[in-house]
């Protein structure tokens, strides 16, 4: 028989105004959730990676959708999930930019959802401008937040229960790694880095009696996503190869995950002069202070809490996936952006919400905490709103070298076609778009047979060369630019 005081406390948790405060405080998250979401996401135009799956998914039946995601290759192959559910969300009707877009409006109330217990974790997840502009971009970084949330969930479960004669956090880990698993290839030394953090924690797992049927599931579902990875690395399904620091983007990402990106210059700034970020120092710096400081106090509030294996295991599930993916950059040719961080948003962030929940005595760590957000929020809201930060605009481009076509002159498109055929796709079906394709090349070798010229990001397809040199020598004029694009006429 439970002694009094504990059937009091147990009463009072299972009591019915309990429950009731619990189901509308998951309610009120989640339409804030939804509301934050709706706001972030925009009607910008596709960029070119958004392009691809976005192209393929207006396909309207299941073989010939498979048929052209083959066909095209490229790291979508890789996406095999997130892939599929954006051809299904197609074929309810959601078919412009925004309603493309909402298909991440899931993922980021799950990724709220997961850490719901945690004090402020919706307020900081809420605000992080890395969290909102992936929500609203049409690639499986959304899901992969959401993925990351749950594993931070269920180590945090794993440790609380670490002394316990049970499987609890199993499933949860189980969960958590195979949807990391199945949004991308990438993600899939996240979801290992997962599962070598719990069983360093629960290492007696491994010895006892019902584990390894209790983990079939998760092993059969590994296994099915493995073999399926398996097949498209021996197909030479990748990501296209990119030059550039493999350490540098890392960094990089660093910088965008804490919230500062939309404070500072645009990527595309960034990738042309570092030194573009000189003039943005004045608030760069005060809010990398105040996050960092805000982090360091969370991270060593928690670190009192738990014991040094468990902070050493998860601080293994964190960092090795960072190590080995740097690593692959190098050797493969691959970069790291901030965007194959996803799954480590959690650890970014939960060190912000404990800095708000610090003792009424200690406000230096909450003060830092509120400044951290309200820079995040301003970033946020730069990202989302400022020019300098709008996607290419695959949109503009499309139409020009489409109406130009249509016209008989000849169009000589020096940017990535995916988008393209999306916006091809849309206005003419697959007539256009086989009839587009002759537009893209290589950079040209003989620009006086050429009526019109569209450039997107000379660093890419005119990499060493002056093309505004080579624009001019062959009689062509700027005619118009807008973001991410160059259109040239021959005058």
């Amino acid at each position: 028989m439970l002694p009094q005081r504990c059937s009091a406390t147990l009463s009072q948790m299972t009591s019915p105004s309990t429950h009731k405060r619990e189901t509308l405080r998951i309610f009120l998250i989640t339409v804030a959730a939804i509301l934050v979401g709706l706001a972030a996401i925009t009607t910008q135009s596709l960029w070119m990676d958004e392009g691809s799956g976005a192209f393929k998914a207006l396909i309207p039946n299941f073989k010939d959708w498979w048929a052209m995601t083959l066909r095209l290759g490229g790291s979508d192959v890789q996406m095999p999930v997130y892939m599929f559910l954006l051809w299904c969300w197609a074929q309810l009707g959601a078919l412009n930019e925004f309603a493309l877009r909402a298909i991440n409006l899931p993922w980021l109330i799950i990724a709220v959802l997961a850490l719901r217990k945690v004090r402020y974790w919706p307020l900081v997840l809420l605000t992080c401008p890395f969290v909102l502009y992936y929500t609203g971009e049409l690639r499986p970084y959304a899901m992969q937040i959401a993925g990351g949330a749950l594993a931070a969930a269920a180590l945090a479960k794993v440790i609380t229960n670490r002394n316990e004669d049970d499987f609890i956090g199993l499933h949860a880990a189980g969960a958590a790694a195979l949807l990391l698993a199945c949004s991308s290839l990438t993600a899939v030394i996240w979801a290992g880095g997962l599962w070598l953090g719990v069983l360093m924690i629960r290492p007696d797992w491994l010895g006892r009696r019902g584990f390894w049927i209790k983990a079939i599931p998760w092993i059969a579902g590994g296994l099915v996503f493995g073999a399926y990875y398996t097949f498209t690395l021996l197909k030479g399904y990748r990501a296209t190869g990119m030059d550039g620091s493999s350490v540098l983007s890392v960094f990089f990402g660093g910088y965008e995950m804490i919230g500062l990106l939309g404070l500072g210059p645009s990527r595309n700034e960034l990738r042309s002069n570092p030194l573009s970020a000189i003039p943005y120092l004045g608030i760069l710096i005060p809010a990398f202070l105040c996050f960092t400081g805000a982090w360091i106090y969370g991270l060593r509030s928690w670190l009192r809490t738990v014991p040094i294996r468990c902070a050493f295991a998860v601080a293994c599930a964190v960092l090795l996936p960072v190590v080995i993916l740097t690593i692959i950059g190098f050797l493969k040719d691959f970069q790291v952006l901030g965007r194959h961080l996803s799954p480590v948003i959690p650890a970014v962030l939960l060190p912000i919400a404990a800095a708000l929940s610090a003792k009424p005595q200690s406000k230096i760590p909450f003060i830092l905490g509120i400044l951290s957000v309200i820079f995040m929020l301003a970033s946020s809201i730069e990202l989302r709103f400022l020019n300098r930060h709008a996607r290419d605009d695959y949109r503009s481009a499309s139409v020009i070298g489409v109406d130009a076509l249509q016209q008989g002159k000849s169009v000589w498109w020096q940017a990535d076609m995916n988008a393209t055929r999306y916006y091809a796709y849309r206005e003419g079906g697959m007539a256009l778009v086989n009839a587009i394709q002759v537009l893209e090349s290589n950079p040209p070798t003989g620009l006086m047979f050429a009526d019109v010229v569209i450039v997107n990001r000379p660093d890419l397809r005119y990499r060493g060369t002056d093309y505004r040199v080579e624009m001019n020598k062959n009689f062509f004029k700027l005619q118009s630019s807008f973001t991410g694009f160059e259109v040239w006429k021959n005058e």
